[in-house]
């Protein structure tokens, strides 16, 4: 039980120094020396800053989900997710412009990913789509959407509407790509 508070507070510690500085500027010792742990405390758990943030994004995934899976509809899903980026958006931008690009775009996909075969699959009109064609419908909505919250979080997190219109637009167009699939 030491162990996960202690892996837990190195990385609630790397969080909150990313509401100060870029991610390229946060050294281990920084980290280490605002939890009041070792150097070789952190390299137990982590080999580098790299795996830290992929550790914390893997855990922002699964938090995301589990407090947001019950939401009645995929545009509901999607703006809970922009909510959460805005309600740390310092760390994401800090994570963003420096080399957490990468884990922060991961985090992106595999969510909205999740969120696209969650809500085809419940659709009446994916009856009578093959899951195949389902699957490849949400890896489609999935990069959309991935490309729409990697230009809103590279504009800063701003223009909100035209976010919210473009991913309308997206999400409009479900259902008639999926009745056109039909058997």
């Amino acid at each position: 039980m030491k162990q996960n508070r202690t892996k837990a507070a190195i990385a609630s510690a790397f969080t909150r120094l990313l509401a100060d500085y870029p991610i390229d500027k946060i050294t281990v010792k920084m980290i280490t020396d605002t939890v009041g742990c070792s150097r070789k405390t952190f390299y137990y758990y982590f080999t580098d800053v790299y795996a830290l943030t992929r550790y914390i994004c893997d855990e922002q995934v699964s938090r995301f989900l589990e407090s947001n899976g019950d939401v009645d509809n995929m545009r509901s899903e999607f703006l809970n997710l922009t909510s959460y980026f805005r309600s740390d958006r310092q760390v994401i931008l800090n994570m963003y412009h420096g080399y957490g690009k990468e884990e922060l775009e991961c985090f992106v996909l595999q969510t909205s990913l999740r969120i696209a075969r969650n809500y085809i699959a419940a659709m009446p009109e994916a009856q009578g789509v093959s899951k195949e064609d389902q699957d490849t419908v949400a890896h489609v909505i999935a990069y959309l959407f991935f490309g729409i919250m990697v230009e809103w979080t590279g504009e800063e997190m701003v223009h909100d509407d035209d976010y919210r219109k473009t991913l309308d637009t997206a999400l409009n167009s479900i259902p008639a790509i999926l009745r056109s699939m039909q058997k």
